[in-house]
């Protein structure tokens, strides 16, 4: 008897770019980076020039998926003004998008002025502060790439399965910080230091001992999911494969391996930036389709997207220290204090805002990447 699925049921399972695309671009790509990287073994000479190449990378994917947020975030105003958003939603945009940036940029003018005059604790903490949440970043990334890629496809995971998850995305957090000593992330941003302390050894042991207990119960339970999608005849094109690959990368390689070896430090942001450009080009290309843009608009998006990220990276930045010691900073190798809180405010409110972007009930999340048509999906926009 023919066990197999009705056509119907069985059809060809949508995603962002094809199966093998998504699973390079969502992260799986960055595997055979470290391998090459592993196998060079850069000394201080090698470690150099790569910074400089993922410094100029940076201007390409890093800095512009920072933008891209930006620009959706605060190009929904117009939802939020007219209540288009669900009451829950614009309580957090406002909070994410005018109370949070006040507040930061407000600590970091404080911690600045602190800082020229001897005392950088306050600096030093909000540097802290940023290594902490890009931790909390990556794994909260890698949990919605895998749960983009289930509400794509439309093969959910059960509750239990997305808790265990989530969980265990909290859990291995936890344990790639207190291995990483607490302060790798942050120690320094061009010429500023953050908090330097050590995480006692009975902390670290629980962490990575929640950590593993927590991937043995994940593991558990994506395996009876997959063993039922096995058993009815679906391949690993019609799973969510790309987001677990997505999940799995961001937890076990990068979280693992940042704070352990300076190059991996240095391009894996590049790869983390790459798997939000990626969802975010999804996200433009099916809006074009529904209002139907020209091909400019969409390239006008991007380049905009470059223009910020130089501007708020390095040009405005770079101009408030030149004005201040009269040196090019950067290029001076000193303290480029207004550069370090430039990439600090950037990177912590990127965080808050994608919060909001993609949380669950977010109409445009919602109308231009899991409920877009999959003839859109499959399209380029028109010219």
């Amino acid at each position: 008897m023919d066990t197999a699925l009705p056509d119907n049921i069985r059809s060809p399972a949508r995603g962002l770019f094809g199966p093998w695309a998504d699973v390079l671009l969502l992260g799986g790509g960055s595997l055979f980076a470290m391998l090459v990287l592993a196998a060079l073994q850069l000394e201080t000479e090698g470690i150099a020039k790569l910074a400089v190449l993922m410094l100029v990378l940076a201007n390409f994917v890093n800095h512009p998926h920072f933008a891209f947020s930006y620009q959706l975030f605060y190009g929904s105003w117009t939802d939020v003004k007219q209540r288009a958003m669900p009451p829950e939603l614009r309580r957090r945009w406002w909070i994410a998008g005018v109370i949070a940036p006040v507040l930061l940029a407000l600590g970091l003018l404080v911690g600045a002025l602190l800082s020229t005059n001897g005392k950088g604790l306050l600096l030093g903490l909000m540097l802290t502060l940023m290594g902490l949440l890009v931790g909390w970043h990556y794994v909260k990334q890698g949990f919605g790439m895998a749960m983009m890629d289930a509400a794509l496809k439309k093969r959910y995971w059960p509750t239990a399965t997305r808790k265990a998850l989530l969980i265990n995305a909290y859990a291995c957090w936890g344990a790639a910080w207190t291995v990483g000593s607490g302060g790798s992330l942050a120690r320094q941003v061009w010429g500023v230091f953050g908090v330097n302390y050590m995480i006692p050894g009975a902390v670290t042991f629980c962490a990575c001992l929640i950590a593993g207990v927590t991937t043995i119960w994940c593991a558990l339970a994506l395996n009876r999911c997959v063993s039922q999608w096995r058993s009815q005849q679906l391949g690993w094109k019609q799973m969510p494969a790309a987001g677990l690959v997505a999940y799995f990368i961001t937890l076990y390689v990068w979280l693992g391996l940042i704070s352990q070896d300076p190059a991996f430090a240095l391009v894996i942001p590049f790869f983390h930036s790459l798997q939000y450009i990626t969802v975010v080009s999804r996200y433009k290309v099916n809006e074009a389709h529904a209002r139907q843009w020209e091909s400019k608009r969409l390239l006008s998006f991007v380049l905009y997207a470059m223009v910020l990220g130089a501007l708020g990276f390095w040009l405005l930045p770079g101009l408030a220290d030149y004005l201040r010691t009269g040196q090019i900073p950067i290029i001076n190798k000193g303290v480029a204090l207004t550069v370090a809180c430039a990439w600090v405010f950037i990177n912590v409110h990127h965080y808050l805002i994608d919060s909001v972007l993609w949380r669950q009930g977010n109409p445009k999340a919602k109308q231009f990447l899991f409920d877009a048509q999959p003839q859109q999906t499959a399209g380029i926009p028109p010219r």
